[in-house]
Protein backbone atom coordinates (compact mmCIF):
# COMPACT_ATOMS: atom_id res chain seq x y z
CA UNK A 1 0.00 0.00 0.00
CA UNK A 2 1.52 3.31 -1.10
CA UNK A 3 0.80 6.43 0.92
CA UNK A 4 2.36 9.84 1.08
CA UNK A 5 2.21 12.37 3.89
CA UNK A 6 1.45 15.92 2.84
CA UNK A 7 1.55 18.84 5.23
CA UNK A 8 1.04 22.49 4.42
CA UNK A 9 -0.19 25.65 6.08
CA UNK A 10 -2.75 27.93 4.41
CA UNK A 11 -4.21 31.31 5.30
CA UNK A 12 -8.04 31.48 5.40
CA UNK A 13 -9.59 34.77 6.56
CA UNK A 14 -6.55 35.62 8.69
CA UNK A 15 -6.83 32.26 10.46
CA UNK A 16 -3.95 29.88 9.91
CA UNK A 17 -5.06 26.40 8.97
CA UNK A 18 -3.02 23.20 8.98
CA UNK A 19 -3.77 20.43 6.47
CA UNK A 20 -2.70 16.84 6.99
CA UNK A 21 -3.15 14.53 4.00
CA UNK A 22 -2.67 10.98 2.82
CA UNK A 23 -2.48 10.74 -0.96
CA UNK A 24 -2.73 7.84 -3.38
CA UNK A 25 -3.81 5.19 -0.87
CA UNK A 26 -4.40 2.01 -2.87
CA UNK A 27 -7.05 -0.55 -1.96
CA UNK A 28 -8.72 -3.60 -3.43
CA UNK A 29 -12.36 -3.37 -2.33
CA UNK A 30 -15.85 -4.52 -3.23
CA UNK A 31 -17.85 -1.31 -3.58
CA UNK A 32 -20.30 -0.99 -6.43
CA UNK A 33 -23.90 -0.93 -7.46
CA UNK A 34 -23.72 -4.01 -9.68
CA UNK A 35 -23.54 -7.54 -8.22
CA UNK A 36 -20.38 -8.43 -10.17
CA UNK A 37 -18.55 -5.50 -8.55
CA UNK A 38 -19.32 -6.89 -5.11
CA UNK A 39 -18.05 -10.32 -6.21
CA UNK A 40 -14.87 -9.59 -8.17
CA UNK A 41 -14.00 -6.25 -6.57
CA UNK A 42 -12.03 -3.40 -8.04
CA UNK A 43 -8.95 -1.29 -7.43
CA UNK A 44 -9.42 2.07 -5.74
CA UNK A 45 -7.17 5.06 -5.11
CA UNK A 46 -8.05 7.42 -2.29
CA UNK A 47 -6.85 10.87 -1.19
CA UNK A 48 -7.86 12.36 2.15
CA UNK A 49 -7.16 15.90 3.41
CA UNK A 50 -7.95 16.96 6.96
CA UNK A 51 -7.76 20.63 8.00
CA UNK A 52 -7.50 21.91 11.56
CA UNK A 53 -6.85 25.34 13.07
CA UNK A 54 -3.10 25.84 13.25
CA UNK A 55 -1.74 25.59 16.79
CA UNK A 56 1.92 26.22 16.06
CA UNK A 57 4.13 25.15 17.57
CA UNK A 58 3.07 21.55 17.04
CA UNK A 59 5.30 19.80 19.54
CA UNK A 60 3.24 16.74 20.37
CA UNK A 61 1.15 14.33 18.33
CA UNK A 62 -1.83 15.38 20.46
CA UNK A 63 -1.45 18.91 18.97
CA UNK A 64 -2.42 17.66 15.53
CA UNK A 65 -4.17 14.80 13.70
CA UNK A 66 -2.35 11.47 13.63
CA UNK A 67 -2.21 10.39 9.99
CA UNK A 68 -1.82 6.76 11.13
CA UNK A 69 -5.28 7.08 12.74
CA UNK A 70 -6.61 8.53 9.49
CA UNK A 71 -5.24 5.53 7.61
CA UNK A 72 -6.83 3.14 10.13
CA UNK A 73 -10.21 4.88 9.68
CA UNK A 74 -9.94 4.77 5.88
CA UNK A 75 -8.94 1.10 5.89
CA UNK A 76 -11.89 0.16 8.14
CA UNK A 77 -14.44 2.05 6.02
CA UNK A 78 -13.00 0.68 2.77
CA UNK A 79 -13.37 -2.88 4.13
CA UNK A 80 -17.18 -2.60 4.31
CA UNK A 81 -18.74 -2.95 0.83
CA UNK A 82 -21.12 -0.15 -0.14
CA UNK A 83 -23.26 0.14 -3.28
CA UNK A 84 -22.28 3.79 -3.86
CA UNK A 85 -18.91 5.53 -3.63
CA UNK A 86 -20.75 8.53 -2.18
CA UNK A 87 -21.51 6.41 0.90
CA UNK A 88 -17.84 5.47 1.26
CA UNK A 89 -16.48 9.04 1.18
CA UNK A 90 -19.25 10.26 3.51
CA UNK A 91 -18.44 7.47 5.97
CA UNK A 92 -14.74 8.34 5.96
CA UNK A 93 -15.42 12.05 6.46
CA UNK A 94 -17.93 11.44 9.27
CA UNK A 95 -15.68 8.98 11.11
CA UNK A 96 -12.66 11.31 10.95
CA UNK A 97 -14.72 14.20 12.37
CA UNK A 98 -16.14 11.94 15.08
CA UNK A 99 -12.62 10.87 16.12
CA UNK A 100 -11.15 14.40 15.84
CA UNK A 101 -13.72 17.09 16.80
CA UNK A 102 -11.06 19.78 16.10
CA UNK A 103 -11.28 19.05 12.38
CA UNK A 104 -12.64 22.04 10.45
CA UNK A 105 -12.70 20.52 6.98
CA UNK A 106 -12.26 17.18 5.21
CA UNK A 107 -11.79 16.43 1.54
CA UNK A 108 -12.07 12.77 0.57
CA UNK A 109 -11.59 11.73 -3.07
CA UNK A 110 -12.15 8.14 -4.15
CA UNK A 111 -11.29 6.82 -7.62
CA UNK A 112 -12.57 3.50 -8.93
CA UNK A 113 -10.01 2.30 -11.45
CA UNK A 114 -11.29 0.82 -14.73
CA UNK A 115 -14.98 0.84 -13.74
CA UNK A 116 -17.09 -1.78 -15.55
CA UNK A 117 -18.92 0.43 -18.05
CA UNK A 118 -18.48 -1.33 -21.36
CA UNK A 119 -16.04 1.41 -22.38
CA UNK A 120 -12.40 2.17 -21.75
CA UNK A 121 -12.38 4.53 -18.76
CA UNK A 122 -9.33 5.16 -16.59
CA UNK A 123 -11.38 5.82 -13.46
CA UNK A 124 -14.59 7.16 -12.04
CA UNK A 125 -14.32 9.60 -9.16
CA UNK A 126 -16.35 10.86 -6.22
CA UNK A 127 -15.05 13.67 -4.04
CA UNK A 128 -16.64 15.07 -0.89
CA UNK A 129 -15.52 18.38 0.61
CA UNK A 130 -17.13 19.03 3.97
CA UNK A 131 -16.65 21.97 6.35
CA UNK A 132 -17.57 21.74 10.02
Amino acid sequence: MLASYHLHICIFSHLRMLTIALEQLKFRAFHGFYPEERIIGNDFILDVYVTIADTIPVDELSDTVNYQDIFTIVKAVMAVPQPLLEQVVAGISHTIRERYPRVKKTVVTLRKMNPPMGAEVRNSLVSLEKEY
